[in-house]
């Protein structure tokens, strides 16, 4: 499951990186969330008692580092935790664009598409 979720979320990527490229910022910050949520998932696994993960609990869950350090707390600091910002953000976009249709910041979509590429790197390695 691990690497069918890996492949989605590179896809979105992908598609994410076209459409900035294309200077369609919202459409970019979208598909750029969703291969970050993806990806989140991949790590995670299924949520549990057959729920679906919330978009801020899996940011939650996937900072926090247990899934790949089984001895570390949930509840104690993330060992991604200087992802957690950036995650959050990225989700923010998520909304402006899909919900309220208001602009992103063209700059700082640039550099959450490389925390994208981080998140997924960083499943990728520790995933496995």
């Amino acid at each position: 499951m691990i690497k069918f979720r890996l492949d989605i979320a590179s896809a979105y990527l992908d598609d994410a990186v076209m459409l900035f490229k294309d200077k369609r910022f919202n459409s970019a910050a979208s598909r750029a969330y969703y291969a970050s949520y993806q990806a989140m998932w991949a790590a995670l696994g299924e949520p549990k008692e057959g729920r679906v993960w919330r978009h801020l609990a899996i940011i939650k869950h996937f900072v926090t580092g247990y899934w790949f350090k089984p001895g570390h707390k949930e509840a104690s600091p993330g060992l991604l935790e200087d992802k957690r910002l950036p995650l959050r953000r990225l989700y923010s976009y998520r909304i402006k664009s899909d919900y309220e249709g208001k602009p992103v910041d063209e700059q700082h979509l640039g550099s959450l598409l490389e925390t994208v590429k981080q998140v997924i790197q960083i499943v990728d390695e520790k995933g496995r």
